[in-house]
């Protein structure tokens, strides 16, 4: 390759990197993303340099991986040092504060495109699309819905698990004066013989009591939810009870998503959960056109055919799951 080639596709790697940090730094703007779809489609140089600038972010995670499993290297691998100076290249202008060290991206990864170092260090998590029962106490079952964190804590009033992120169901049977305890952002969740769900994203927890009863308590403010009752809270404070439909709740349990008149932008939001990627509405009012829809989520691709074929848009699909809609 001769030189004046070879400081082309250098710039062109560097600026694949740029666009990557910023179109996954949770800022970037419609407007935005759409010059970044425009500058990848540029020519098939502009178009292997993004390949090649994922190829790195992938390269970062299995370097976290590593590190959050305590350093250790399979045979043969570089280790995470190796990773970096291989590409110190790469790494310059805008990216290279963000990417000096490899905890910087681990502990928030790009689009989701790989579990945070939150969720890798827990004692339970799933993956995208991953669902699994674990025996977290005594009596205590809990069924951890996609890209859900769970650690094990110490409580003086009986045993305790943290929901970091994500979603979990808990089955718990308990005596009352031992009462099996949910931690979640700012509240905690306790029950002795109960059916309940808890989410946790967005500064968001919600908490949906299914059968039997939970005590909630938030910042002061403590309440019972009986079955089918709800109720969501954060920092700034707790909702009102309200009462909701179990059977919407519960689907992923049964391997389903149910949307009744949501906006599109929503529906993706939710599907992203258990998308292998990331799905991204660049189209404000395609964003906005309501659905109703019922969703397998072994079938989660279905929602990509919706989108093109009853709502007309268009869809881009790039590597690493990544997909457009517009």
């Amino acid at each position: 390759m001769s030189q004046p080639n070879h400081r082309r596709v250098l710039l062109l790697q560097r600026e694949a990197l740029d666009w990557l940090l910023r179109v996954t730094s949770g800022d970037a703007t419609v407007g935005e993303l759409r010059q970044f779809e425009a500058w990848r489609a540029r020519s098939e140089a502009h178009a292997e340099a993004y390949r090649g600038a994922l190829g790195i972010w992938q390269s970062l995670e299995v370097a976290g991986r590593e590190t959050a499993a305590g350093g250790t290297l399979a045979a043969g691998r570089p280790s995470s040092t190796a990773l970096f100076s291989e590409r110190r290249i790469f790494l310059t202008g805008g990216l290279a504060t963000a990417a000096a060290t490899v905890g910087a991206l681990v502990v928030r990864p790009p689009l989701g495109l790989w579990p945070p170092l939150s969720d890798l260090l827990a004692d339970y998590h799933t993956v995208a699309g991953e669902q699994r029962t674990v025996a977290v106490a005594a009596n205590v079952s809990a069924e951890l819905n996609t890209r859900t964190s769970v650690d094990r804590r110490a409580v003086a009033q009986g045993e305790a698990i943290e929901l970091i992120a994500g979603e979990v169901a808990i089955t718990s049977a308990c005596s009352v004066d031992r009462p099996f305890i949910v931690l979640a952002g700012s509240g905690r969740t306790r029950s002795a013989r109960a059916k309940f769900d808890m989410r946790r994203g967005g500064g968001l927890v919600r908490v949906t009591c299914l059968d039997g009863a939970v005590q909630i308590q938030q910042a002061g403010t403590g309440l019972t939810l009986q079955a089918s009752e709800q109720v969501s809270y954060s920092d700034s404070g707790i909702s009102a009870i309200s009462t909701i439909d179990p059977a919407i709740v519960t689907a992923w349990q049964r391997g389903l998503l149910i949307f009744h008149d949501e906006e599109l932008s929503q529906v993706v939001a939710e599907v992203n959960r258990y998308w292998p990627g990331r799905v991204i509405v660049l189209d404000d009012n395609l964003g906005r056109r309501r659905i109703t829809a019922r969703i397998e989520l072994a079938r989660i691709g279905e929602v990509i055919s919706y989108a093109q074929s009853v709502l007309g848009a268009k869809v881009r699909m790039l590597p690493g799951g990544i997909v457009l809609l517009s």
